[in-house]
């Protein structure tokens, strides 16, 4: 099988209808994606695999909070003073273009890597200079960009008949967290540390939409905010001292040194490595990484397709003492699919001045203003690169398959009658339903020739065919097909559920 390209992805995702341009009878607007029934199946299996692991493993809690939120809110977080981009206008057309992004392609379009690398640390008159010196154009109508000026992302709105109260759409699901945290920690009964979680619909406007789901205006989170005692070197999960031993586990570890020197060679290092160094600044922060890595993997994730990069400091968001992205490669390029944040007390310190409300708790004994480690997960990103890291086209067969894990694959079966027989299909259906009481996902096809519908159970990514025939009428077998070698052995209906 030979490696599928983005734009093979594209196609295959367009044809069958896993994601759509909103909205689109009344033209596409950049930046907003529907999701098709496999898509939203996928989606919701990524959900269901994170919750296991960030909420029920670890005894941590979810929430549901407001996506609306008045203007004092995102006063505290910040949002309203850093929260922004560089934005060049082509003064012909008006078309809004990203301005470091515009020139980072340019410079990767020449292999001028310590040049696009350099580009985090630039302001945006420096910006606006470089856009000169490159003569860098407007893509549509070839204007020289000239002009560079930063561009807040939030979404604002009026609250209320009047619109009297300004409010804005969270650009993130972490303040809905911070300002429960308190009630929260109360009536629970807690202690630090723990971990509040959340799944939810951000907004963020975006200058220059692009890459499919990689850079959108709505789009999804699942965000998990640890709260600590700084002043505590113990480290314990759901109640339960965590011993050294996740700290031997390795990573692809990319350090801003080599950044800052124009490379990208990743380092090959375990976690007690990366502490050593410097580049996590705190324990629970590397253990949540161990978490990330082995997440990540269950999800069907190459090793080589993972690297961990270390920010730069000129890339730290406003709240942040130190940050992690976790990159996958999608097509040529590495895209940050997880956002791991050391933002210590400020959202609770900062909601605490501008509210009046004591944000503290008593842990123990003692009265603390915690500290948070944040690891915030892009669904649709991670949904986008699992699906490139799982294409592939098979020549032989003559369409693609897409190799997804089992536990986020849209079905785990399919089940076709081999003709439209009544007997088989009564059979087929049967077979089915027993499948699914059993708690096995599968769906059932009986349009177009077995072929056909092998083709498209292998392009969305079920794992297994089960397909009733004559034989099955005379001894209660079926044939199962697996997607990955399209080999087929024979099974008896009652042992499925040991062979799928």
């Amino acid at each position: 099988m030979e490696k599928s390209s983005v734009d093979d992805l594209t196609n295959l995702a367009t044809r069958r209808a896993i994601i759509m341009p909103a909205f689109e009878i009344y033209g596409e607007i950049g930046g907003f994606y529907d999701y098709g029934p496999i898509g939203t199946r996928i989606r919701h299996n990524i959900i269901a695999q994170w919750r296991g692991a960030f909420i029920e493993e670890l005894g941590n809690l979810e929430i549901d909070s407001t996506i609306v939120a008045p203007e004092p809110v995102f006063e505290a977080s910040g949002h309203l003073s850093s929260f922004s981009d560089p934005m060049a206008i082509c003064d012909k057309c008006h078309t809004a273009y990203r301005a470091d992004k515009l020139l980072e392609e340019y410079f990767e379009s020449k292999s001028m890597h310590k040049e696009a690398a350099g580009l985090k640390k630039l302001k945006p008159d420096e910006l606006e200079q470089m856009l000169k010196q490159y003569n860098i154009k407007c893509g549509k109508c070839g204007t020289a960009l000239a002009k560079v000026s930063v561009f807040n992302l939030m979404l604002k709105t009026g609250i209320g008949p009047l619109e009297a109260v300004t409010g804005y759409l969270r650009p993130e699901t972490a303040q809905g967290i911070f300002m429960d945290f308190k009630r929260i920690f109360s009536t629970h009964g807690l202690k630090l540390p723990i971990g509040i979680g959340q799944v939810g619909r951000v907004f963020r406007n975006e200058i220059s939409p692009r890459k499919m789901l990689v850079r959108l205006r709505e789009f999804s989170q699942m965000e998990l905010e640890y709260f600590f005692d700084p002043n505590s070197d113990a480290l314990s999960i759901n109640g339960e001292q965590v011993g050294d031993s996740f700290l031997e586990h390795e990573i692809s570890m990319l350090p801003k040194s080599e950044q800052e020197a124009g490379s990208s060679e990743l380092k090959r290092m375990s976690l007690k490595q990366c502490l050593e160094k410097g580049y996590m600044p705190n324990k629970l922060f590397a253990f949540l990484i161990y978490k990330e890595s082995v997440f990540l993997r269950s999800l069907g994730f190459p090793e080589q397709s993972i690297r961990f990069r270390q920010a730069l400091d000129v890339e730290l968001p406003h709240y942040s003492k130190g940050n992690i992205d976790v990159e996958a490669l999608i097509g040529d390029t590495f895209e940050e699919i997880i956002g791991n944040a050391y933002r210590t007390d400020f959202d609770l310190a900062n909601h605490q001045k501008h509210s009046g409300k004591d944000m503290s708790i008593i842990n123990g004994e003692a009265k603390v203003l915690p500290h948070v480690v944040e690891a915030s997960f892009g669904i649709d990103r991670i949904f986008w690169s699992i699906m490139y890291n799982s294409m592939y086209m098979d020549k032989e067969r003559g369409w693609e398959v897409l190799k997804l894990d089992k536990r986020v694959a849209p079905y785990r079966c399919a089940v076709f009658p081999l003709q439209k027989d009544d007997k088989l299909v009564e059979k087929a259906l049967q077979v089915s339903k027993l499948l699914v009481s059993n708690g096995i996902p599968s769906y059932y096809s009986q349009s177009n020739s077995i072929g056909k519908r092998y083709a498209k159970a292998d392009e969305i990514g079920v794992p297994f065919a089960v397909t009733v025939d004559y034989q099955t009428l005379e001894d209660n077998t079926v044939t199962v097909r697996k997607r990955d070698d399209t080999k087929q052995v024979r099974s008896d209906i009652g042992g499925l559920d040991a062979v799928l």
